[in-house]
């Protein structure tokens, strides 16, 4: 009975000892196995981010193009705006719907002194066709707005009257001194002013009558707006 007893005994222990022994076998078998699962794990999960990356990447790029795409736009509406805007005070100015300032020149026109041999104490007297020459001229050479005697200029504005009698549009009639004042390129205007060439009409009765014209380049006019009191009445655009 002991000699089986110990055989009991002897078998068990190494029943036992085979137990640990293969837990030990099991062990070392399975960890790189479980290293390589989470290996594989993470590399599908690095693409995974990688590839939700590259989407939103594109989806970023897409945002900026279409962000890109309506700042230009808008630029371009500003653009056209501001051109209109600079279109509708140029055609305002050139109707004289604006008062305006700036460098340009002074002319006046005075009646002509009584010749000896004339027998009366009248001379030449400034009528409207001194004045439109003058004006015409200044327009000519580049003039931006031109008053006579403050009233504004317009394209619509008509000269009319006699000898003495200036009547611009429907506004009470002008005499002498008549004082024009042209807002533009100072220089280009006096130039012509001073040209022997120009203003012949004017120039003559100078000669003959003592027609008095004189003029100034100044750093700063002032010419008021039109009022539209004054324009022509019954005008139809052709």
């Amino acid at each position: 009975m002991s000699r089986l007893a110990g055989v009991a005994v002897v078998a068990l222990v190494a029943v036992a000892v085979g137990f640990v022994l293969a837990g030990q076998v099991k062990a070392q078998l399975l960890t790189p196995s479980n290293q390589v699962a989470r290996y594989q794990a993470l590399v599908r999960s690095v693409q995974e981010l990688e590839s939700a990356n590259a989407g939103e990447r594109r989806q970023i790029a897409d945002l900026r193009a279409q962000i890109d795409a309506l700042e230009s736009d808008a630029a371009a509406r500003s653009a056209t705006t501001q051109a209109l805007r600079n279109q509708v005070s140029d055609l305002r100015a050139h109707a004289g719907l604006v008062a305006m300032h700036g460098p340009g020149v002074e002319v006046i026109l005075r009646d002509g002194a009584p010749g000896p041999d004339s027998g009366s104490g009248t001379g030449y007297l400034v009528n409207f066709e001194d004045v439109q020459d003058v004006v015409n001229l200044l327009f000519a050479q580049g003039a931006e707005a031109v008053a006579v005697s403050g009233r504004r200029i317009t394209p619509l504005s008509a000269f009319s009257g006699s000898e003495g009698q200036i009547a611009i549009d429907q506004g009470q009639p002008l005499a002498s001194p008549v004082k024009i004042d042209a807002i533009g390129d100072r220089n280009r205007m006096v130039a012509a002013l001073d040209d022997p060439s120009s203003l012949p009409g004017v120039r003559a009765r100078q000669v003959q009558f003592s027609l008095h014209l004189t003029f100034e380049g100044l750093p700063d006019i002032s010419v008021p707006a039109s009022d539209s009191s004054l324009q022509v009445p019954h005008v139809t655009s052709s």
